[in-house]
């Protein structure tokens, strides 16, 4: 009998006595391997101080409600409506840059943000209210956003000038010179500030990036 040897075919190669070399393991190509993406587990923290009547606080609005939409699950927002206002004799009389009607404004949103701890709504009704041009709109943006549009108790007491007084404390630890003024985790930079303005939802996205350590080709968010 005749057999025929095909070092490619293990049964065969056992018959004619041809040794077969052991294979290692198969070594990936690198290049061909995609990064896995990764999710970002460190939030940014930002403070936006500003004003109702403000009309360079009205245009940062059209930049904040589409990148909260798109970051929201990555940034804590804090929203403080006050500006460059000042009190006297311990909130019994606000000035506001703008006038009473500011006043009026920053108090009734004060009011409104103090209902809910739901960030999202918050900005929504802060956009929905800043981007309208009448105060009579208040209920409407609340609504909206879901939130009670019954704060006349808040807006007419105490309790309206007690929330006041809290933005002017939290307002006076950065002693903004321009509003809206815009304060990542707690520190002020003129920088960060400049860019924001510019490019809010880039400046973002470079600051989350940074603080997970993350490049955007690995990043689910911020491509």
């Amino acid at each position: 009998m005749i057999v025929m040897c095909f070092k490619h075919l293990s049964h065969w190669n056992k018959l004619c006595g041809v040794k077969e070399v052991a294979k290692g393991p198969t070594i990936p190509n690198l290049h061909s391997v995609k990064p896995e993406a990764k999710t970002m587990k460190r939030k940014l923290h930002i403070t936006i101080l500003y004003e109702s009547l403000c009309p360079d606080s009205r245009r940062f609005m059209r930049q904040l409600g589409p990148v909260h939409d798109e970051l929201k699950d990555y940034v804590d927002i804090l929203l403080v409506p006050f500006g460059k206002s000042y009190s006297q004799q311990n909130g019994a009389i606000f000035h506001c840059q703008h006038g009473p009607d500011e006043c009026l404004g920053n108090r009734l949103q004060s009011c409104v943000l103090s209902t809910t701890t739901d960030q999202g709504a918050q900005v929504k009704f802060a956009v929905c209210q800043m981007l309208s041009s009448e105060f009579d709109k208040i209920e409407t943006c609340a609504i909206g956003a879901g939130l009670s549009p019954n704060i006349k108790q808040c807006a007419e007491t105490s309790v309206g000038t007690a929330l006041q007084l809290e933005a002017e404390r939290i307002t006076n630890l950065y002693k903004p010179k321009f509003i809206p003024t815009i304060v990542y985790n707690g520190v002020f930079s003129q920088e960060l500030q400049d860019k924001s303005l510019r490019n809010f939802r880039g400046t973002v996205c470079n600051l989350l990036l940074q603080l997970n350590k993350l490049s955007p080709k690995y990043s689910r968010v911020c491509q």
